[in-house]
């Protein structure tokens, strides 16, 4: 029996991969393997995206509504105990207001969302690449060469952005979250 895979679409056309070479400094590998690899960077990434946004949204907020009740009885049962238990109570108190935040709709994903693990994943792949082809260190300022990691970041973000416009968070990661995210990453 045959699957289907997923294809991912083209992120950059052949003349964007040549003017990324260009503007970056990139010199180790050919435009072809940058190209694959950057798609190989994103595959996991926009599978799990897409994959999360079919989920039901009310059955997701079902689910956060039963969790806070649980952890709110979790918390009272803790409430007043000495340390280690007072200290899990407030935990579960904080985990319980950012599911209030979910239910309410109150939650910033843009920032909450830069320091999930795929996020900071596809980052460590994309700084890799980065790695592999330019001495240029990956941190928010880059060098005076004028390359600089989070141009290119945002470079990637946008293409992927424009190719796959329902995965929203693309198209909202800034200069602040790229550079949270490029700190966020272990050297």
């Amino acid at each position: 029996m045959m699957a289907n895979q997923f294809q991912l679409k083209k992120l950059f056309s052949p003349a964007e991969i040549t003017n990324m070479v260009h503007n970056f400094g990139f010199k180790r590998m050919s435009e072809e393997e940058i190209d694959a690899a950057i798609q190989r960077a994103f595959l996991d990434y926009i599978l799990a995206a897409l994959s999360e946004q079919q989920n039901d949204g009310e059955q997701n907020k079902r689910l956060y509504i039963e969790a806070g009740h649980h952890l709110d009885k979790s918390r009272k049962l803790l409430a007043g105990l000495p340390h280690p238990a007072g200290k899990m109570s407030y935990r579960l108190s904080k985990m319980i207001d950012t599911l209030n935040k979910l239910i309410d709709g109150r939650i910033n994903f843009a920032s909450e969302r830069a320091t999930r693990f795929m996020e900071k994943n596809l980052v460590r792949r994309l700084r890799d690449i980065w790695h592999a082809n330019t001495s240029t260190p990956f941190h928010p300022n880059g060098d005076n060469s004028g390359r600089n990691p989070r141009d290119f970041l945002l470079c990637c973000f946008a293409a992927a952005g424009h190719h796959y416009p329902e995965i929203i968070w693309f198209n909202e990661v800034d200069n602040s979250i790229a550079d949270q995210l490029i700190k966020s990453i272990k050297r």
